[in-house]
């Protein structure tokens, strides 16, 4: 399993289209950010925290569309499943590999906490509990990426497939949804939202609630991706 990490990282590090993926996240991130203090005056990373969903709806399954559609394509998922590993050791390696790439994508966002910390005085433990929720919704988004890709050879599919699911969980959170549907409908779906889960560490607090959520739903995909992968075994 390891072996297959290795070669899955390797490809993204080895390959421009990672590192584009993962740059163009961490300057649109940036700006976003920096956007906020100058133009509307805010001193916080809580508007930061507040657009990366949207971002991530993006950048994640850009990512991940290739984990195993691209395998489909080429024909090698035959190969791949003849390996000495089982099915799910072959998912968990990928979702490691992109779980890695995606910390380095955060990573590249410090540099708003060193700029933020420039300005006025912060508390590190509310920023720190802001990224631990990020990577958890990192987690989730991958995971349903990974499961999108494992339904189909086409990465273009793939990554609609994602998109789309992703702002679909996304807005059922936002006052849009409310003017949709009744408030007692819109009341009861917000827990099932990323935004609900993710706005409890943004506040730089562990709601263990939040954390079984996003811990349940990439789990809930996970294994519906190597469920999908023993049926073609």
């Amino acid at each position: 399993m390891f072996k297959l990490f290795r070669k899955e990282l390797n490809y993204y590090l080895n390959n421009p289209v990672g590192y584009i993926v993962l740059i163009l996240f961490a300057v649109f991130a940036n700006f976003l950010y920096i956007k906020d203090i100058f133009v509307i005056g805010s001193a916080s990373l809580r508007p930061f925290f507040g657009v990366l969903p949207w971002l991530l709806m993006i950048f994640i399954p850009a990512l991940a569309m290739r984990s195993f559609a691209e395998e489909k394509r080429s024909n090698t998922i035959e190969v791949l499943l003849t390996l000495p590993i089982s099915e799910t050791q072959i998912v968990i390696a990928k979702f490691m590999a992109l779980m890695i790439l995606m910390g380095i994508g955060l990573l590249l966002t410090i540099g708003l906490t060193v700029s933020l910390s420039m300005l006025s005085k912060i508390y590190y433990p509310e920023i720190l509990v802001g990224y631990l929720g990020a990577i958890f919704l990192s987690m989730t988004l991958i995971s349903l990426s990974m499961f999108f890709s494992s339904l189909t050879k086409n990465q273009i599919a793939a990554f609609l497939g994602s998109v789309i699911t992703i702002f679909v969980l996304l807005v059922m959170g936002t006052d849009f949804f409310a003017t949709v549907f009744p408030r007692t409908i819109q009341e009861g779906m917000t827990i099932f939202t990323p935004l609900y889960h993710l706005q409890n560490f943004t506040k730089g607090l562990i709601d263990f609630r939040s954390v079984f959520y996003f811990i349940s739903m990439t789990i809930t995909f996970l294994f519906l991706t190597v469920v999908n992968l023993e049926k073609r075994a």
